[in-house]
């Protein structure tokens, strides 16, 4: 089923999994949060509650003529099922409802919640939709299992800045560059700044978690080679390590920008792009790691890229572990799954389930 997004239609998926929980007998619900955008919420049973979810949109296709298989035909070849979104995350979205077929019409003892949200690829609106609009459902939810990783059991990852710096000079003709002021020229100080800075990020190494970073991602600037460029944006992705708080990163920026006599005010000479994230870390004793141990004997990992567990833990307060099924193809061409780790993926949450539920 196509859920690419952009642009963003998560209604046929939402719908085949709403149906598949209904024929369970497990009381669901369908959740618009947008034109053609949903989540797909369950629950049974009641206190000490643990949340599993995964996100059922995907990045787009991109070029069909560089897949080896049709992306929405779901093929299997040599114990692989290849398609768009198969590890990321459609096969965790499969691996979580196929684990629930033994609990149909069963009395829970203890909380469960299925959050199959949208939008987790571009905005995380799915989520955040939930966490604001729908309190109920996480009341004595303290637990929960991001599925939307690979085979060990994360439970720290790094947060997450990205700035965009904005520079200004005054246009000239190149061949009089000294009646303008380059911007490009200001912007490339400042990234030689930035370098030396990353270089500098082991200072704050967490011992777990590793050290900060810093990626120049993005720089625009000028109009034609023989002007004088007025305008010059630098766009950074900064990864944060504990220890680092936004504001400590923040700060580092503005001192470059004040040694170089540059200003430094937000919303001026930088903006924030999207949401800033902190950088978590679950216990090693927590309750839900120990428990998933004894089930799957995986090995405690790491992240540094962002899944949403730091979500559910910055808003609710969850401790939330990542766990899942996938792998380096993930938004590639010819993304694909093993079966043998789809199965695997289901046993682990079958049991999850039974031994905290039941």
């Amino acid at each position: 089923m196509n859920s690419e997004n952009p642009p963003g239609n998560e209604k046929a998926i939402a719908k085949y999994a709403f149906d598949y929980l209904t024929d369970l007998k497990i009381d669901a619900e369908l959740v618009e949060f947008g034109n053609n955008r949903y989540n797909v919420v369950a629950y049974a049973g009641k206190g000490d509650g643990l949340m599993l979810n995964s996100h059922m949109d995907t990045v787009p296709v991109g070029k069909l003529e560089n897949w080896e298989h049709d992306p929405f035909d779901a093929n299997i070849v040599e114990g692989k099922l290849h398609g768009r979104g198969s590890c990321d995350s459609k096969g965790n979205v499969a691996s979580i409802l196929s684990s629930l077929q033994k609990f149909s019409n069963k009395k829970f003892k203890r909380k469960l919640l299925i959050t199959l949200v949208g939008d987790e690829e571009v905005g995380f609106g799915g989520s955040n939709y939930l966490i604001n609009n729908r309190e109920d459902l996480f009341k004595d939810v303290k637990y929960g299992v991001v599925s939307d990783s690979d085979f060990e059991i994360k439970i720290a990852q790094k947060g997450v800045l990205h700035l965009k710096f904005i520079f200004k000079g005054k246009a000239a003709h190149g061949a009089y560059p000294e009646l303008g002021v380059n911007a490009i020229a200001k912007a490339a100080k400042f990234v030689a700044e930035v370098e030396r800075l990353n270089d500098e990020l082991t200072r704050k190494s967490d011992k777990f978690l590793g050290r900060g970073s810093i990626n120049i991602g993005k720089i625009v600037g000028g109009t034609k080679v023989n002007i004088v460029p007025s305008y010059c944006e630098v766009s950074i992705d900064r990864r944060l390590t504990h220890g680092e708080s936004i504001e400590y990163a923040i700060g580092q920026f503005k001192e470059i920008l004040g040694k170089l006599k540059l200003d430094a005010k937000a919303g001026k000479d930088f903006e924030m792009l999207g949401d800033s994230r902190i950088a978590i870390k679950t216990p090693k004793d927590s309750k839900l790691v120990k428990l998933l141990q004894s089930i799957s004997k995986l090995k405690i990992g790491k992240l540094s890229g962002y899944t949403e567990m730091e979500l559910y833990h910055r808003k609710l307060g969850m401790e939330c572990v990542a766990m899942g099924v996938a792998n380096d193809t993930a938004h590639s061409d010819n993304e694909y799954v093993k079966i043998g780790e789809l199965k695997k993926s289901r046993y682990i949450f079958e049991n999850l389930i039974r031994k905290w539920c039941f």
